[in-house]
């Protein structure tokens, strides 16, 4: 019996050996899973664990009899699995990766937005498309860190507006942007998409603290989406200071938090591996599957209320959220916060105004950045399309959109808040509102701007800039 449980003793002082925080450091240090208090907090448990097991085998001689092959059953596992990492560690040593890490991105292991040299390919009903991250970290082909004599530089900050949802990178308005510019005889001028669908200005001065001073644009575009920034600004303070949130949101290039850790944990541990058999480093994400399970647990998960919401929205809309072709974020907005045009479109409402303190916050600090490193800033109000009376088939409430057009608010706040930061306003409400075919610039049901609207904001940021002398030779 003694000797059954010194056995038990040594696999499990080996285990502590092998799972604590130091080897926690040593093994995933510089990853995303190293972030994670998750799993700093199984680092530090399992080796306490590991102790006062051995303290109670110590004091009791048949807890060997009643649990000794489940001990070493868990023993072995957590000893070979570390023996896997430790030798997947080894291999990264050895292996060269696919892509060399860009040298102006030390300290910043994530890129300057996106993980570098990574590929998504995002396929629905209405869209199929890939967005392939460049070696800085942007929806962007590859970018010279240095500017070459006589080039005038842009940087596109942003949401999934400006990340160009639903299309090619090239369809993207700021890759139209610099097509218009080029053939209007400004072939000097680089333009370099910044954005990152599910944001809003406080990420995008984040983005813009790391890319601006790096990448010493010329001009900074700031495309700020109508009410849906102003909206974002509450809801992500509001959840994080109450921690609220039921549902997951995804954003463009993101994996819902359900199931996301441990991926990320097993990708971290054995990722060198599959660089022995694979050159291609980037990840194919199957989005339209994705959206399928997590739509599925929301709607699993409603409650009588929003059971009721939902089988108010058209049979079309339910079965696309159900076959995973519309994103769970819109689920959320559209079962839990039904109202929230009505609220974000008054200044007066107190969320509202909170959200404006905010966003004006964000907006000095953006312009405080872009003119310490010499560049011109310009707010773009982007056109939603309740607010431009296109045609997009979401939820019940779209009758009101006829009012929200005549009723608009968003624009003169967004426009206060760039005089009174002296900061340079463009807004493309009446450009959009005198397209006169109304199903032909967004997605009808996604609800983004397809090829040919992004292509109008392309073009109409293009023709501000020439118009107000913001295109220097």
């Amino acid at each position: 019996m003694k000797n059954t449980n010194n056995i038990l003793i040594f696999f499990i002082v080996l285990c502590i050996l092998l799972w604590n925080p130091i080897s926690f450091y040593l093994l995933y240090e510089g990853s995303e899973v190293y972030r994670s208090d998750l799993f700093k907090a199984v680092f530090w448990m399992l080796p306490l664990a590991g102790i006062l097991l051995i303290f109670f085998l110590k004091r009791d001689n048949g807890l060997a009899d009643r649990f000794g092959n489940t001990i070493t059953g868990l023993s072995f596992f957590g000893i070979f699995f570390s023996l896997l990492v430790m030798l997947n560690a080894l291999v990264g040593l050895v292996v060269k990766p696919a892509k060399e890490p860009n040298p102006h991105l030390e300290g910043m292991e994530q890129g300057l937005i996106f993980a570098p040299n990574s590929v998504a390919h995002y396929k629905t009903a209405e869209f199929d498309y890939k967005a392939e991250i460049n070696s800085l970290g942007l929806r962007n082909k590859e970018v010279k860190v240095d500017k070459e004599q006589g080039t005038f530089r842009i940087l596109c900050f942003g949401d999934s507006w400006t990340f160009g949802w639903g299309v090619d990178v090239t369809e993207s308005w700021p890759m139209q942007l610099e097509e218009f510019l080029h053939a209007k005889g400004y072939p000097q001028v680089e333009v370099i998409n910044c954005g990152q669908g599910g944001q809003y200005t406080s990420t995008y001065k984040e983005y813009m603290a790391r890319a601006v001073p790096l990448l010493k644009p010329d001009l900074v575009l700031v495309g700020v989406l109508q009410l849906d920034d102003l909206a974002q600004l509450f809801e992500n303070n509001f959840e994080a200071e109450n921690d609220l949130t039921t549902t997951p949101v995804l954003s463009s290039l993101s994996i819902s938090k359900a199931g996301g850790s441990l991926t990320a944990f097993l990708k971290a541990s054995f990722s060198n591996y599959l660089k022995l058999f694979y050159s291609d480093s980037g990840e194919e994400i199957s989005v339209n599957e994705l959206w399928e399970a997590t739509n599925k647990n929301l709607i699993e998960g409603f409650d009588n209320t929003q059971r009721l919401r939902f089988s108010t929205l058209s049979d079309t809309v339910q079965a696309l959220f159900r076959a995973g072709d519309l994103n769970p974020s819109l689920l959320n907005y559209y079962i839990n916060f039904p109202d929230r045009e009505t609220i974000f479109n008054n200044p007066h409402n107190p969320a509202t105004r909170f959200a404006l303190q905010e966003m004006d916050k964000d907006l000095k600090e953006m312009r405080t950045i872009s003119r310490d490193n010499e560049a011109e800033m310009v707010f773009i109000n982007l056109p939603i399309n309740y607010l431009t009376g296109h045609k997009v088939d979401r939820t019940p409430s779209d009758f009101l959109n006829k009012y929200f057009m005549d009723n608009n608010k968003i624009d003169s706040v967004y426009h206060q808040l760039a005089v009174s930061n002296d900061i340079p306003y463009m807004e493309l409400t009446q450009r959009f509102r005198e397209l006169e075919n109304k199903e032909k610039y967004f997605y009808q049901f996604d609800g983004h701007p397809n090829e040919e609207g992004y292509k109008e904001i392309g073009i109409n940021i293009g023709q501000y800039l020439l118009n107000n002398n913001l295109i220097k030779n």
